[in-house]
């Protein structure tokens, strides 16, 4: 892969999780659930507990309704160009999230996802995300 394929999958892929913060923050479940793969391997680790693609869409479409809104995202990217259809992109986080009540959780942590271009499509097909409590400062 020569040095413009690997920037034209950088780009895709960064623009792909842009669409996936847009979609968190816009509460938008079924956004968010087009971004992963609906594929057999699919799973992710979220603190430890690994999620098929069942479990994490069915998480997704029972929490958003409850929430006011979410905030926060990414503090830094890196894109990693696997193949010319495969990128990881990994990077820390800081959210808070309000739900229906008005109660704010702030967290801090790291995630992984690992995409691939399916169909023309890019898409997560792996992650892993830890949370811990974030203080404000």
């Amino acid at each position: 892969m020569d040095d413009t394929q690997r920037k034209l999958v950088e780009a895709a892929v960064r623009e792909a999780m842009e669409a996936f913060e847009r979609a968190e923050r816009a509460l938008d479940a079924e956004a968010l659930i087009a971004t992963f793969a609906p594929v057999p391997e699919f799973h992710i680790y979220s603190d430890g507990k690994r999620l098929s693609h069942d479990a994490m869409t069915s998480y997704i479409r029972d929490a958003f309704p409850t929430l006011r809104s979410i905030e926060g995202g990414f503090v830094d990217l890196t894109i990693f160009v696997l193949a010319s259809d495969a990128a990881l992109a990994t990077g820390t986080f800081r959210e808070s999230t309000t739900d229906a009540g008005g109660a704010t959780a702030r967290v801090r942590g790291a995630a992984s996802w690992l995409w691939r271009e399916i169909d023309g499509r890019w898409r997560i097909v792996y992650g892993h995300a830890d949370h811990y409590p974030d203080v404000e400062t």
